[in-house]
């Protein structure tokens, strides 16, 4: 009996012990990243003249264990506006969420991700050389279904569209198609398996989210509805010209461009509480781990280094990768010079987020991100790393600053441009182009984007158009009639009569 009792004993003490030293190297470790991470973002904002606001978190399995936050105003939350409930556009990380919801939907008995989508999308998918029978909706997560749109990934994120009809329409349009079963990264394939959880379920993928994924895991402060949000409270992108002034701000987004691959705004605490789900294996869906098998493990092979982070596979949700040889989970996003980091390291059990929206700093997130993690897991190396990848990101910033639109090369609006004004009509199912005249400017619009000429050339007829979240080449000439033609790339658009 006191053999048993010694052991007893001696088994808690080591156990208080090693929790001790854990405990004791995770404050040290935040310490770290508290006395180093604050001054080295600081003081890389002030070199390269940043413009954007940067938001920053790090999680471990019971929540969000530090945060920070940098913008024009300073470092401090009461001045510069920045907190953990501060909304902000995660863009493709909403793939995650289609992809977990899917796992839901099929835990629940209420979707088959092993289904044909014939089962469910007969009625979408009308262009003859898609095979819906042999493709499953497993493959439209994971990117392997082998198809996809240029016009329908242009309406979903970009132009928007009157109905589901149009998107149906536009799927067979401009449709790229090849053998199913390599993954080839596109929205179209969580757009469309989105549409298949809104057959089987016959309720509305954007209230399914709701319902299913965030109100379980308390994320009260992520949609994909703008008007969720007071006015002017999503941080927009920042765009910042040749001269390195603000020239536009936006979120160039509708509800209706708030799609499944791209479209949900959330804040720092709700990200929180989804990473501390994935790192837990969290019960609130299933009391097995079995149910993050397809959503933590690849599900596909790919082969492709993105910034530092070696990717190797895809899940139904996640990017596979390694960073110096440690496991990490991705899913990032990025939208009119809006940039989103989210990733964690299941072994060293902690997770990473960061927003960020000047668009020359789109890759300020992983750089910051990776600072974090090598702060917390190997402090001696972290300032190393930082500045080798540091010229990666000068590289980046240096093409972006370059690429800059000149503020005085926006077209001005004169009596001459009156004949151009007016719609322009495209005959193969492209939303019209409006000119009109905003401010004495000469102003695009397409879709639900619009935004100003730039002038290319002398000759009058070559233009850049800024449409927030993408920019187009331009050109306008007139024809025999008398009446103007107008080329966005590589699609006609005349005049209408």
């Amino acid at each position: 009996m006191k053999v048993l009792l010694t052991l007893i004993i001696v088994t808690i003490g080591l156990l208080l012990g090693t929790i001790a030293h854990a405990e004791k190297r995770d404050n040290r470790a935040f310490s770290k990243l508290n006395k180093t991470l604050p001054n080295t973002l600081a003081k890389l904002y002030e070199q390269y003249e940043l413009k954007g606001d940067l938001l920053l978190a790090v999680v471990d399995k019971t929540g969000m264990r530090y945060t920070y936050t940098l913008n024009t105003l300073g470092e401090d939350s009461e001045k510069n506006g920045l907190d953990i409930t501060t909304p902000f556009l995660i863009a493709s990380h909403t793939k995650a969420f289609t992809g977990t919801l899917a796992q839901v939907l099929a835990n629940d008995g209420l979707l088959e991700l092993n289904a044909p989508i014939a089962k469910y999308l007969s009625s979408d998918l009308k262009h003859t050389d898609i095979d819906s029978s042999n493709i499953t909706v497993k493959q439209l997560l994971n990117h392997t279904a082998g198809f996809t749109s240029v016009m329908h990934t242009f309406k979903s994120a970009f132009l928007g569209f009157k109905d589901e009809e149009e998107l149906v329409n536009a799927l067979r349009t401009n449709t790229l198609i090849a053998p199913p079963g390599v993954f080839r990264y596109s929205n179209t394939g969580p757009i469309l398996a989105a549409r298949a959880m809104e057959k089987a379920t016959g309720k509305n993928w954007k209230s399914l989210m709701k319902d299913k994924l965030f109100t379980p895991l308390g994320m009260q402060h992520t949609s994909s509805e703008l008007g969720n949000y007071p006015t002017d409270a999503i941080l927009p992108s920042i765009e910042v010209g040749q001269n390195k002034e603000v020239i536009r701000k936006g979120i160039f987004k509708t509800d209706s461009t708030l799609h499944a691959a791209g479209g949900h705004i959330s804040t720092l605490e709700d990200m929180a509480k989804w990473l501390a789900f994935n790192l837990s294996k969290d019960s609130t869906f299933s009391p097995s781990a079995s149910f993050f098998e397809p959503l933590h493990n690849s599900t596909v092979t790919q082969k492709k280094r993105y910034f530092t982070y070696d990717r190797t596979g895809y899940s139904l949700a996640w990017d596979i990768a390694e960073y110096h040889g440690k496991p990490i989970l991705t899913r990032f996003g990025g939208y009119a010079g809006m940039s989103f980091h989210a990733s964690f390291m299941p072994e060293e059990e902690v997770a990473v987020i960061v927003f960020f929206n000047d668009q020359r700093g789109y890759v300020l997130p992983h750089l910051a991100a990776n600072l974090a993690y090598n702060l917390i897991l190997e402090p001696e190396l972290a300032l190393v790393r930082f500045n080798e990848e540091l010229q990666a990101f000068d590289r980046s910033f240096s093409r972006e600053q370059n690429d800059a639109l000149d503020s005085s090369k926006m077209v001005n609006y004169s009596e001459k441009w009156n004949a151009r004004l007016g719609n322009y009509l495209n005959t193969d199912g492209w939303s019209d182009i409006t000119l009109f005249n905003k401010d004495n400017k000469v102003w695009l619009r397409h879709g639900v984007l619009s935004g100003p000429l730039y002038t290319v050339k002398e000759d009058d007829s070559d233009f850049v158009v800024d449409l927030g979240a993408l920019r187009r080449p331009i050109q306008i000439s007139a024809t025999s009639s008398g009446h103007f033609e107008l080329q966005n790339g590589s699609l006609i658009f005349s005049q209408a009569r």
